[in-house]
């Protein structure tokens, strides 16, 4: 029988040669996008992916090791390849370099939602991040539109409670473009001192929003429970640190509690297990997005109140042009001059802002708006069952 500690050596050996290979295979990839940015290729090649898997499939069987595993552990190897391709692809096109310097402005403190949105979102970033927390949608959007901060993070919807209505308010007034997107997975969990009983505890902290996506864990087990609402949940985890009291909890992740020296009572209490938050990243710097790459682009608008019909005309040209709405949400408008009732609309759409059909669209339903705006042009990082990548 060998010796454990041996034994566990060996697999840290092993671990740093998959490691090395995985930042060799990646080098690959940027050279992959190279060659895809100058000969206008797409990063997307769904034959080449099935292939790809179905021969490492074949070769796990021969090697005695379950195809379905290195099936799921090759999509995400897949998936962040072609992060890095997009990456670096609308990097070149946009003369820009991750390897700089930036600075980025998200809600709440260390440990936040927003917080791990933003890391995952410039974890490809190679220069220093300077990042800044901030206790509002406006102020985010404030520190971006006076160039103290070159991006902003925002959250704009979630797949449990819907759209997050203070941050389309700030981007009716907002000057900053969509830039990009990325979702995030909410694990939401009891936060406490330490391990209780849940039938002792009086108190729970936590912002809005998580409190609505936890809305039947918190009925069913927690009916009586006492809730305090916060800016942020971060605020609600520090509330619960500072107290010192076990009766005190609060909503938060995982990743989270290490940094307020809490300890998870009950995880996954979300209603849907299924939870994404969507978040945009917003600048004063609109990007170009190359044809090769999914684009998502999107805007707002306004239809002539008094005019039958105006809503159903601007919404049949993106139909008529095969052009996918992947969101519809009105807001009221916040202009003082506006009138009762009057209503802003913001919508998604596939496509890209540069594409001659996307410039016919907007010009076609200009007669039928009081206003149009274009919010942004970016990747379109939508969340797929079966995405692909070239590799």
């Amino acid at each position: 029988m060998r010796d454990l500690l041996q034994c566990r050596d060996d697999i840290d050996r092993i671990d740093s040669q998959i490691l090395k290979l995985l930042q060799e295979r990646m080098d690959v990839a940027t050279d992959i996008a190279s060659y895809k940015l100058a000969h206008n290729q797409s990063i997307t090649d769904s034959v080449r992916e099935h292939s790809k898997l179905q021969t490492l499939r074949n070769k796990a069987k021969e090697l005695g090791l379950p195809p379905s595993y290195i099936s799921d552990v090759y999509k995400l190897i897949i998936r962040h390849t072609c992060s890095v391709e997009q990456e670096y692809i609308v990097a070149k096109a946009n003369e820009s370099s991750i390897d700089r310097d930036t600075s980025v402005a998200y809600l709440g403190t260390k440990g936040s939602y927003s917080h791990v949105a933003t890391c995952r979102y410039f974890e490809g970033f190679k220069g220093k991040i300077d990042a800044h927390g901030c206790g509002s949608f406006s102020e985010i959007a404030g520190l971006v539109e006076t160039g103290k901060c070159e991006f902003g993070v925002l959250p704009i919807e979630n797949s449990s409670s819907g759209s997050i209505n203070d941050v389309l308010d700030v981007k009716q007034t907002t000057k900053a473009s969509i830039v990009g997107e990325i979702f995030v997975p909410i694990d939401h969990a009891v936060l406490g001192v330490e391990n209780i009983d849940l039938s002792k505890i009086t108190d729970l902290y936590s912002h809005p929003q998580p409190v609505t996506q936890c809305s039947h864990w918190i009925k069913d087990l927690l009916p009586n429970v006492n809730i305090h609402y916060t800016k942020a949940t971060t605020e609600a985890m520090e509330i619960v640190s500072k107290l010192k009291d076990p009766a005190h909890v609060a909503i938060g992740s995982h990743m989270a509690a290490s940094f307020y020296n809490l300890v998870p009572i009950f995880d996954n209490i979300a209603n849907n297990i299924h939870n994404f938050t969507r978040f945009i990243v917003i600048s004063m710097t609109p990007i170009t997005v190359p044809q090769s790459i999914s684009a998502k682009t999107s805007i707002s608008f306004s239809v002539q109140k008094y005019q039958p019909g105006s809503l159903i005309s601007v919404l049949s040209e993106f139909s008529k042009r095969n052009i996918n709405m992947t969101k519809l949400i009105s807001r009221p408008k916040i202009e003082y001059s506006r009138e009762t009732w009057e209503e802003i609309f913001f919508t998604d759409l596939e496509g890209n802002i540069d594409a001659p059909v996307m410039q016919d669209i907007l010009e076609e339903i200009k007669p039928f708006t009081n206003s149009l705006k274009v919010l942004g042009c970016y990747p379109n990082s939508e969340l797929k069952s079966d995405f692909t990548a070239s590799l």
